[in-house]
C-alpha cells in the first residue's frame, strides 16, 4: 500500500536583494478625477470611484493614465419602468492633458460581481486612491472585505494567465506587462493565504520572496508608460512565471477563506435600503 501523498510545499520564503532606490510612485490627480466624471454623462450618480492600474500598483511613471474605476446608482425609478438602465458606463478619452479610463458599473450589478469573487470589483473598492469619502464607501468597503472567499481565485489565477499572453505577444517586451503579472499574482497569493488585499507591488515583491520586481519597477518608473526592456531584462523576469503559477494554485489549494462570500445576504439589504433611501 501507498502512503498519504506529501504535503504541499510551503510557501516561497523572502529572498533579500540589494537595496534599490525606488522613485517615488507618482500621486494621482484626484481633483482631476473628479472633475472629468462630472461632465460624463453618467446613468445614475457616482456613489464611488477608486483609481486602479499602475498608481494604486506602485510603478506609475510620469506619462501614466487615470485609470478610473467605481460604482454608479441607477435612479431607482428607471429600474421599476418597461426599459432597464444599463449596467456599465465607460469613456477614454483625453482630459486636461491626461488619459482618463473610467469604467462605472452600476451597483446592483457590482455587489454581483463582488460575492462571486470578482477581483476587478474588490481591486476598486479597497483601493488606497478614493474619490469620493463618505459613510457610503466605508459600508461597501466592509462589505468588500467580508466578501473575500476562495472564489476570488479564479480571477487572479485567470487575470495573470492572459497577462503572460498579452506579454508574449507583444512586438516588443514591455515592463509594464512584466509588472502586472508579478502583481496580479502576488496579489492573488497574499490574498489567498490571509484574506487581505494589497495592490502595492513595492510591499508585495520583497515581502513574499520577489524582490527582483523592484529593479523592474524602477526601469518603469524613470522611464515611459510602454518602454520596452532588453531581452536579457525579459528572460530573467519571464523566468519567474511558473514559480508564480505554482504559488497561486498552492495558495488555493491551502487557503483558510470560506468556498463562497458569506455576506450575500448583507450586500443585498444595504443594497435595498439605498435604493429605497434614494427613492
Amino acid at each position: 500500500m501507498t502512503g498519504p501523498p506529501p504535503p504541499p510545499p510551503p510557501p516561497r520564503a523572502p529572498r533579500h536583494a540589494a537595496a534599490i532606490d525606488l522613485p517615488p510612485n507618482a500621486l494621482p490627480d484626484l481633483e482631476l478625477g473628479r472633475r472629468f466624471i462630472a461632465q460624463c454623462p453618467v446613468p445614475g450618480l457616482a456613489i464611488q470611484c477608486g483609481v486602479t492600474g499602475s498608481h494604486d500598483y506602485g510603478f506609475s511613471s510620469a506619462d501614466s493614465d487615470l485609470d478610473l474605476k467605481g460604482l454608479f446608482l441607477a435612479p431607482t425609478r428607471k429600474l421599476l419602468g418597461l426599459h432597464r438602465p444599463p449596467e456599465t458606463f465607460d469613456r477614454l478619452v483625453d482630459f486636461e492633458a491626461t488619459e482618463c479610463d473610467l469604467t462605472l458599473t452600476e451597483l446592483g450589478k457590482g455587489l454581483q460581481l463582488l460575492v462571486n469573487g470578482n477581483g476587478n470589483l474588490l481591486e476598486r473598492l479597497l483601493s488606497k486612491f478614493q474619490l469620493y469619502p463618505g459613510p457610503e464607501l466605508l459600508q461597501l468597503q466592509a462589505l468588500a472585505r467580508a466578501s473575500v472567499s476562495r472564489r476570488c481565485a479564479r480571477h487572479y489565477q485567470g487575470f495573470f494567465k492572459g497577462m503572460c499572453r498579452e506579454h508574449e505577444k507583444a512586438e516588443r517586451p514591455r515592463a509594464k506587462t512584466l509588472l502586472y503579472a508579478y502583481r496580479v499574482a502576488l496579489t492573488g497569493i497574499h490574498l489567498l493565504r490571509t484574506g487581505e488585499l494589497i495592490a502595492d507591488l513595492r510591499i508585495l515583491a520583497p515581502q513574499l520572496g520577489y524582490p527582483d520586481a523592484l529593479e523592474l519597477i524602477k526601469i518603469k518608473a524613470e522611464g515611459a508608460e510602454k518602454g520596452a526592456v532588453s531581452p536579457e531584462v525579459d528572460a530573467r523576469h519571464r523566468a519567474a512565471w511558473p514559480a508564480l503559477e505554482a504559488e497561486l494554485s498552492d495558495a488555493l489549494a491551502r487557503s483558510p477563506l470560506p468556498e463562497e462570500a458569506a455576506n450575500e445576504a448583507d450586500c443585498e439589504a444595504w443594497l435595498v435600503e439605498l435604493r429605497c433611501a434614494r427613492l
